[in-house]
């Protein structure tokens, strides 16, 4: 899910009707015009958010503004709330990839932080990204960002901090050589003159020594100033209130409670106490807290007549405390006795949850220490917080209602199994999902026995769904339930045969329809990654491509590109391109997934896509590398089974590699390992008819390949059948009947054109690639399945092609036709003998002596298209 920032976060405070203007200040900050790093920093209330505002405002400097929160020590909170700033900010054009930017869901990493600065560095005119409350962001990972942009000094981005406390940032180097302009406690502390003004537009008409008096005793504090305006403004004796007043050391709270909150009637001091519980605080929100219909038009009036809370959002229907202010507020509540807290708490989670705002109702639900309110409300929205993938919310949740090691709950251990099924930890899944099986549930509750067969299914230990199944009403848990279903169907009927995509997928494809209609983006990623395996699996690779590419679309859409998930759409990308001769790309999807969190990758997908990987490098010509790393992903897998699919197409990789390397020793072992696992009766008898072919013996490998042929042995790969018609047509070949050859061949094309099965044909022998050239037949249609297997062997590593003139192109592009020469030359209006100088010329180029043959190599490295 997207993190919503409000608007009231991203937008350049106002000034209120008594601000003081600080022109001084104003200089300072435009001197420092060059500076890398424009640091404001003094304790709260001396002004900084409103100094900066001022500077903002009355520049012609384009400005991004962003409030931080205490949440934003999270980098991926910091930056969604960063890119939500620049995205309303006017100096960035509509065009700016800073807009298309979505922040990593797990972690924010260096390449995302790159993809930021480069975009930045884009922008055509400079801008000021200042980050308010900037002593929020400690952590490491939250500054490492700050770190980058102060490292690389984009001429377009001047960085400006407000903070309380000296940022973890190299402030001494940026000292040393004169990039940091900062400003401090002294500089903003009032000086006499402004604390006379500030009083003064604050109601207050003080003589020079009782404004004296007040300077000194807040030594300039702009919030001491304005606070003790308010009981100042009507007390009987200024002077003697003046004398007793004092913020030097004096907490905080304590001033609050005696001089503020004393000047504040106790309606709205209530009101203001037992809305405190939420920031922001909507106003039918408070109205409900505070049982008042009125709530709205008193915060209104306090943001009016005290400014201790902010209206916020476009149509100012929530509010926001001062942090210090609500930090007091909800501790003076919970000192007027904690059931009263706990009871408000109440209310919010129940308000949040006919609101359909789960993850704010666990919140306010995890205040009160109600463990049946949360579990009564995990039970509600567990199916919807996992399908949108709240997976930090749903574990606070179960660490609060969990008690002991063995749950009475099965609700409990089955949210566990589908936060792994999340993170694609498939054998936590069915640890909790046998949990969770263990436990008896005599409530015959419907919901739970749709969660607990859903969660089974896409753990893989469900049994297969019944032609009838009922789907819930509940649209989350229909998503899942459907889910289950799709992943029941697939997994069960792949060990006997792969069955056509719509026998599989159909179930995955409503709970698809139903995960991006209600926005349930983890889901949507899954039911994608889950269609295109079962779409491999079937055989149909362009299916299983599009799926794939809408997997990590989503993905990335949804904040969940360096995800399990994101890895594993990529692995169903770089087998579908592998497959279909396209390994540049193949190449480029395994490395993109093998990027994504390598240490805590499922084994079964790291190991697919390591053999994509070596499969694309062995078909770009770096053959060597590529067995290596097929045969490295074996090593590295060890004893880990893998799906009958996933290690038939790894085997047969390393196989066929290997022979063609000419290390039949490595061959052998691939056909050994793959041996030792029952139902690849198909595919070992293709690796016997490659290893027979490889040593010449054309009868061997047709013997090998016949039960194949023949539907007595079925294969574990619908691509099995393809090598095997290709080896009948070899080995007819060579054995002289020619007329067999091409039937065999058209059988090869029959079963490959549906799947769109090319690699196969990229390394077909020359006698076979002579074959497919009759089989067009004079035809130069580009999307002709026999001329798409011919144009891709040019995809695998060939040397360069020859440089042809203008007319010998002319004459190559006639070759393809059934023409004669004589005919070309009147086509071309040119003598009969110039073609055939122009033949001659083409065939030497080629290295061909044959107009079948020269059409072939033509064809091959790319001379037509």
């Amino acid at each position: 899910m997207v993190v919503h920032v409000p608007r009231s976060r991203t937008a350049v405070p106002a000034l209120p009707a008594e601000f003081v203007p600080r022109p001084a200040l104003l200089a300072a900050l435009d001197r420092g015009l060059g500076s890398t790093l424009t640091l404001v920093c003094a304790p709260p209330g001396y002004g900084k958010t409103l100094l900066l505002a001022e500077w903002v405002r009355g520049s012609d400097v384009a400005c991004a503004w962003v409030s931080l929160d205490q949440e934003d020590d999270d980098p991926r909170r910091l930056w969604t709330s960063v890119l939500a700033g620049l995205s309303v900010c006017p100096a960035v054009p509509p065009d700016s990839r800073l807009h298309g930017l979505v922040v990593p869901r797990t972690t924010v990493g260096v390449d995302f932080l790159t993809e930021v600065l480069d975009a930045l560095g884009e922008l055509p005119v400079p801008v000021r990204l200042v980050l308010d409350d900037a002593h929020h962001l400690r952590s490491p990972e939250a500054l490492r960002g700050l770190h980058l942009l102060l490292r690389d000094r984009l001429s377009t981005v001047r960085l400006v901090l407000a903070s309380r406390l000296d940022p973890a940032l190299p402030l001494a180097r940026l000292r040393l050589e004169e990039r940091l302009c900062e400003l401090r406690t002294a500089q903003l502390s009032f000086s006499l003159g402004e604390t006379v003004t500030l009083a003064d537009r604050c109601g207050l008409h003080l003589t020079a020594e009782q404004a004296g008096v007040l300077h000194a005793r807040t030594d300039g504090w702009a919030a001491g100033i304005r606070l003790a305006a308010l009981p100042l403004r009507d007390h009987p004796s200024p002077d003697h209130f003046l004398d007793a007043f004092s913020g030097d050391e004096r907490p905080v709270a304590d001033y609050l409670a005696g001089e503020v909150f004393s000047h504040i009637s106790d309606e709205d001091g209530d009101l203001l106490r037992r809305t405190s519980i939420s920031d922001p605080i909507p106003t039918a929100l408070a109205a409900e807290l505070s049982g008042r219909a009125d709530a709205a038009d008193v915060l209104d009036a306090l943001e009016r007549s005290t400014g201790l809370v902010v209206a916020s959002g476009p149509h100012r229907t929530e509010f926001r405390f001062q942090e210090l202010m609500r930090t007091y507020l909800t501790a003076d509540l919970y000192r007027h006795g904690p059931a009263v807290a706990a009871q408000l708490h109440r209310q919010a989670a129940a308000w949040w949850a006919v609101r359909r705002r789960p993850v704010e109702a666990l919140r306010h639900a995890a205040q009160t220490g109600d463990r049946p309110l949360l579990t009564t409300l995990l039970h509600r929205w567990a199916p919807e917080l996992v399908a949108r993938g709240e997976h930090t919310e749903l574990l606070r949740t179960l660490r609060l209602v969990e008690v002991g090691d063995d749950p009475i709950d099965p609700w409990l251990p089955l949210v566990r199994a589908q936060i792994h099924l999340g993170n694609a930890d498939r054998v936590s899944a069915r640890v909790d999902v046998e949990r969770a099986a263990g436990i008896t549930d005599a409530s015959d509750d419907e919901d739970l026995a749709h969660f607990r067969a859903a969660t089974a299914r896409l753990a893989g230990l469900g049994g297969p769904p019944a032609d009838q199944e009922a789907t819930p009403e509940e649209t989350a848990l229909a998503a899942l339930a459907l889910a289950g279903r799709g992943v029941a169907r697939i997994f069960p009927t792949a060990a006997g045969g792969p069955p056509g995509p719509p026998s599989v997928a159909t179930d995955l494809e409503k709970a698809l329809a139903l995960a991006r209609d209600q926005h349930f983006g983890l889901l949507e990623v899954q039911c994608l990654c889950l269609i295109g395996t079962a779409a491999v699996v079937a055989g149909d690779l362009a299916r299983a491509a599009a799926a794939a590419d809408a997997a990590v679309a989503a993905a990335t859409v949804h904040g969940w590109h360096d995800s399990p998930w994101a890895a594993a759409a990529h692995a169903v990308q770089a087998q579908a391109s592998l497959a279909r001769a396209i390994p540049g790309r193949a190449l480029q999807a395994a490395v993109d997934g093998l990027r994504i969190a390598p240490d805590g990758q499922d084994a079964v997908v790291r190991f697919t896509l390591r053999c994509a990987r070596g499969g694309a490098l062995f078909d770009l010509g770096d053959r060597p590398a590529g067995l290596l790393e097929l045969q490295e992903a074996q090593a590295e897998l060890g004893p880990t089974p893998v799906p009958a699919p996933v290690g038939a197409s790894a085997a047969l990789l390393e196989h066929r590699a290997a022979l063609l390397l000419d290390y039949p020793v490595a061959a052998a072992t691939s056909l050994t390992r793959l041996a030792a696992h029952s139902g690849h009766d198909g595919e070992l008898g293709l690796m016997r008819a490659w290893s027979a072919a490889a040593s010449g013996s054309a009868v061997t490998a047709r013997a090998a390949v016949a039960p194949l042929l023949d539907g007595s042995v079925r294969p574990s790969l619908p691509s099995t059948l393809v090598d095997a018609w290709l080896v009948e047509a070899w080995a007819a070949l060579r054995l002289g009947s020619r007329p067999a050859a091409r039937q065999a061949l058209q059988a090869a094309l029959a079963q490959a054109e549906p799947m769109d099965l090319l690699r196969p044909f990229a390394f077909a022998g020359q006698g076979l690639r002579v074959l497919l050239v009759d089989q067009l037949g004079g035809v130069r249609d580009p999307d002709a399945f026999a001329f798409r297997c011919l144009a891709a062997r040019r995809r695998v590593s060939q040397s360069a092609a020859p440089d042809l003139s203008a007319r010998e192109r002319d004459v190559l592009t006639q070759l393809v036709s059934l023409s004669n020469l004589g005919e070309i030359a009147d086509d071309l209006a040119v003598s009969v003998n110039t073609v055939k100088s122009h033949v001659r010329a083409i065939y030497g180029k080629l290295g061909v002596n044959t107009r079948r043959t020269a059409v072939l190599t033509a064809l091959e490295r790319g001379l037509l298209t």
